[in-house]
């Protein structure tokens, strides 16, 4: 099942005892901190993930195999947010990053992360006459998964996508792809 961070945080408004909000608030922040260093220590540097999770404009996706969310049973993650500009014609989600613990790699968790959030996407913006586009940055070893699920590779230059410029620490070493996936 996939929760959206939002949701899980309104729950624990709702459901949580007046006393204990703040603590439980604070316990899902940190609970979100050690996934996300966890699942990507060694291959994603840890300031570029505390950035990241610094901003409330930067959302999180999970994908739990339980019915209820427990965030030990969460094989992949990611962070994006919803850019919506007033004088903009497209509706812009950043995908910063998705994330799948080494042991649960190539099981397709990501994929079912992945079409949550598409999902996700479109029911939000049905009503919309604006277009709609999911955009990333990928480093060159998963373009081809990204080409395969239906994004394009459009750019390989942050210089049109301000939000990644906001985040992303330019590494001469890499080779970046900026991909899109048009929704409507």
């Amino acid at each position: 099942m996939i929760f959206f961070s939002e949701d899980i945080k309104n729950k624990i408004v709702d459901t949580t005892p007046l006393d204990e909000i703040m603590d439980k608030l604070e316990e899902f922040k940190n609970d979100v901190q050690m996934i996300f260093t966890y699942f990507n220590y060694g291959s994603i540097g840890i300031d570029y993930i505390d950035n990241l999770l610094k901003y409330e404009s930067n959302k999180m996706a999970f994908y739990c195999t339980e019915d209820n969310f427990v965030i030990r049973s969460c094989p992949s993650c990611m962070i994006y947010s919803r850019q919506n500009k007033k004088n903009s014609d497209t509706i812009m989600y950043y995908i910063m990053v998705i994330s799948t613990d080494k042991e649960f790699r190539g099981q397709g968790y990501a994929t079912k992360l992945l079409n949550g959030f598409v999902e996700k996407v479109k029911e939000e913006t049905k009503t919309s006459p604006k277009k709609v586009r999911i955009v990333l940055s990928s480093l060159d070893e998963v373009v081809s998964y990204y080409q395969k699920y239906g994004f394009e590779a459009v750019d390989c230059s942050f210089e049109n996508y301000p939000y990644f410029r906001c985040f992303e620490k330019y590494d001469e070493e890499k080779i970046y792809t900026v991909m899109e996936l048009d929704i409507k």
